[in-house]
């Protein structure tokens, strides 16, 4: 794909993911001897294990595996901790968003000092001043793009969620490996593809958009829109059915992924990712699950832009199968690519409404209602908001808030 040229991360693909494979990464960034970091999440994957346990005897290893879903500096600390006492010459990340995004703070803390908490927030103390080893990303996901960009999501110790933006995040490589996607879950294929295609949408309606990354997201956005539901559906057959299955479907939709990760590390994200960012905190929800509730509201509020809307009915006439009236009429063609978001997410099982998320309590009251919309006022806050197309105030958000509420 052309459009991998634009990345600073050096992109490859491979057909099998073995020991063999991550011995020539690991040769051809950081040379052929020398202790290698591994950071996994903790779930058994039969695929990776086996190809990390035969690495192991070819050169010294350590893996952790220390990982939770929204990754936490109290999580990650300790992994920095036993990498600088381990001191290797190269870091393999292999997982979904929240595992790289991890290999991305262990690799930084591994060249530069303190606590990764001390790089987060608008008043953070730290700012990094060195690279540190060979990172080497390995999505298992087809949704978070971390593996091409320089952006890292931790949260504190006091219990926010940040966004970290560093060079010193960027991989040296990407290794897309269909075979660890090849089995992924219907659940993960709808958050995290659903999140590939915020990423590619947000980079549309960012006020750091500039042509190079117009085409690259209109190209993410197309290309993700029309893999998603082939590869939820591929993850939704019966499990006995699929025995024997390549993923392919999924394999198109990592690929798109990757893409939208290429075009969303040249603007950042915007709304969409900065209310998300609420939602986990408040209600612990998945990243993918949380960036598409309020999807549809934000596609509205960036329409009042015009060149915003020229790029979303671009966008729809090369996603979508229109009509010849949708086709020919501008307004259609934005009505449909809208009622596609909310479609998606209806099919896929992903949240519309407060209501769909596990174990909320809708307020009963109006002081409860305003003290919930409040919730989202540290959102004013993150530079994510800043860069929408179409500013949004606290009473915007908050009468976003309420319109989930209904």
């Amino acid at each position: 794909m052309t459009e991998y040229l634009a990345s600073p991360t050096r992109i490859a693909e491979t057909d099998s993911f073995t020991a063999e494979t991550l011995g020539k990464v690991a040769s051809y960034l950081a040379g052929a001897t020398g202790p290698v970091l591994i950071v996994v999440d903790p779930r058994p994957f039969p695929l990776r294990d086996e190809a990390l346990a035969a690495f192991a005897r070819t050169r010294s290893v350590l893996v952790l595996d220390r990982v939770v879903p929204n990754p936490t500096v109290g999580d990650i600390q300790p992994m920095a901790e036993d990498a600088r006492a381990f001191a290797p010459v190269a870091v393999i990340g292999i997982g979904g968003g929240s595992t790289l995004d991890s290999a991305k703070a262990v690799a930084l803390l591994l060249a530069n000092a303190g606590d990764l908490d001390e790089y987060l927030g608008p008043q953070a103390s730290r700012k990094a001043e060195v690279k540190g080893p060979p990172l080497i990303l390995i999505p298992t996901t087809t949704g978070t793009g971390s593996e091409v960009t320089k952006f890292g999501v931790y949260t504190s110790r006091s219990g926010r969620k940040y966004t970290l933006n560093s060079p010193f995040l960027q991989a040296d490589a990407a290794l897309l490996c269909p075979a660890l996607t090849a089995d992924l879950p219907a659940p993960l294929v709808a958050a995290t593809g659903y999140d590939a295609l915020t990423h590619a949408l947000e980079a549309l309606w960012n006020r750091n958009a500039n042509p190079v990354s117009d085409a690259l997201g209109l190209h993410a956005a197309t290309a993700v829109l029309k893999a998603i539901e082939p590869a939820w559906r591929e993850a939704s057959t019966d499990a006995a059915a699929l025995a024997g299955s390549s993923g392919a479907a999924r394999a198109v939709l990592l690929r798109a992924a990757t893409a939208a990760g290429v075009a969303f590390n040249r603007t950042g994200t915007a709304a969409i990712h900065a209310l998300s960012f609420i939602v986990s905190e408040e209600w612990h929800l998945s990243h993918g699950a949380a960036c598409a509730l309020f999807t549809e509201e934000i596609f509205d509020t960036n329409l009042a832009d015009p060149a915003v809307r020229s790029k979303l009915v671009l966008l729809a006439r090369q996603a979508l199968d229109l009509d010849e009236l949708a086709f020919q009429d501008d307004a259609a063609a934005l009505s449909a690519l809208r009622d596609r978001l909310v479609a998606l997410k209806q099919l896929m099982g992903l949240p519309c409404s407060f209501g769909d998320i596990p174990g909320f309590s809708s307020p009963e009251d109006a002081p409860a209602t305003d003290a919930l919309c409040a919730r989202f006022d540290p959102s004013q806050n993150d530079p994510k908001l800043k860069n929408n197309m179409v500013a949004l105030d606290i009473a915007s958000v908050r009468e976003l808030v309420r319109g989930k509420l209904r």
